[in-house]
């Protein structure tokens, strides 16, 4: 009996609208497009498929994979559009992922996916269990019992939902990292395994990145305070633990305050946030300084805590530290203070303290296993 055949399915689209966004957008595409090239190179993936409303990555996606190109100006809903892909390319097993997703990962693990869906029935593979950006499912015609999501973080949930048995994907931070912000792009080119078009993309950005380098210094030293703030998984803390020795100076909070729609609420509440408020941004840094050699800050949290409603511009200005090109005013100051601290300070959002933090400290890890021919971690008896 032949095997059902597997289609990857990314999608990628969106409009940009301010010179940051297309400095973005053109990095993304570059990102795409050695992605597709590793699925192209997997050999258990029967058929890649890109859907996007991007006329320049349609054009140059060709080569490695069929495009399904949305020149219709509809509002975009992401169940609809994938139960569509799905039904109109009669799809058997599927394996989707956003065009900034898992950019790190190889050819021979998307093989490994393809092939756990060829030989499993009724299953779902994700690689985050609150928020996955990499779904695979089998059947595809599942999509029909499920009440179709507005966004994919949801959708390995909603299958799982349904009795479907869900398969999580070995945990690490490149499996989790995505590009949600310009922090999370510099990240990314700082990998060694780093796709070629990507790289040469990010290198040709003028952002600054000196602070994600002092960060990497202080990472590969002993024994460093370091600080991280707002939705810290424990993963990437435990991580850090077992390969490293530094002593973390943890503060967790907010997590899934997105999905559970609290920010939407105006419901976030946030112990950093009532420091800052209070103390002020020049004193908040100056006391963090105090107590660690460096930190990583998500700021989403603390913006939500004052119901600050932060542009994409201003947010992604903030990333980067181009204070003096932010608009709103208390932002402004924030930035500035973080930047001008004593000690090195990274801002971004969730995926900073999460998977970006995450990958940050695998390299370290990879150079040391490299330089010294052996990996030093810790790893955990079973029971007996």
């Amino acid at each position: 009996m032949e095997q059902p055949k597997v289609t990857a399915v990314i999608f990628e689209g969106g409009q940009a609208r301010t010179s940051l966004d297309k400095a973005i957008r053109d990095v993304r595409i570059q990102v795409v497009l050695d992605t597709l090239s590793k699925l192209a190179q997997a050999s258990e993936v029967d058929r890649v498929l890109l859907a996007t409303n991007n006329e320049i990555l349609a054009d140059k996606a060709a080569q490695f994979a069929e495009v399904d190109f949305d020149s219709n100006n509809r509002q975009f809903h992401f169940g609809v559009r994938l139960r569509e892909l799905i039904v109109k390319h009669c799809l058997e097993n599927v394996i989707y992922m956003g065009g900034a997703a898992a950019p790190l990962m190889a050819s021979c693990e998307f093989d490994e996916i393809a092939l756990t869906l060829k030989t499993s029935r009724n299953v779902v593979i994700v690689n985050n269990v609150q928020s996955a950006d990499l779904v695979a499912f089998t059947p595809a015609r599942a999509i029909d019992e499920i009440e179709l999501p507005e966004n994919d973080n949801t959708l390995g949930n909603l299958l799982r939902g349904i009795g479907m048995r869900r398969v999580l994907l070995p945990n690490s931070g490149r499996v989790n990292f995505d590009l949600d912000t310009p922090v999370d792009i510099s990240i990314l080119g700082m990998h060694p395994d780093c796709g070629a078009r990507a790289l040469e993309a990010i290198n040709s950005l003028d952002w600054p990145k000196g602070k994600l380098q002092q960060a990497m210094n202080i990472l590969k030293q002993g024994s460093s305070e370091i600080a991280v703030v707002g939705r810290v998984g424990p993963s990437v803390i435990q991580y850090i633990n077992s390969n490293m020795v530094h002593r973390m100076r943890v503060y967790s909070e907010e997590r899934g305050m997105k999905a559970l729609g609290r920010e939407q609420r105006g419901e976030v509440v946030s112990l950093i946030g009532y420091m800052v408020e209070n103390l002020g941004p020049g004193k908040f840094f100056e006391y963090l300084s105090r107590v660690c050699d460096l930190a990583f800050i998500d700021t989403r949290v603390i913006f939500a805590h004052l119901n600050k409603q932060v542009s994409d511009w201003d947010r992604f200005q903030s990333d980067l530290g181009r204070f003096e090109l932010i608009h709103d005013e208390w932002v402004r100051e924030f930035t500035q203070c973080a930047w001008e601290s004593p000690i090195p300070v990274v801002l971004g959002g969730h995926s900073l303290v999460a998977a970006g933090l995450w990958v940050l400290a695998e390299m370290v890890v990879r150079e040391e296993r490299e330089a010294f021919g052996y990996r030093r971690n810790t790893f955990t008896m079973p029971r007996w």
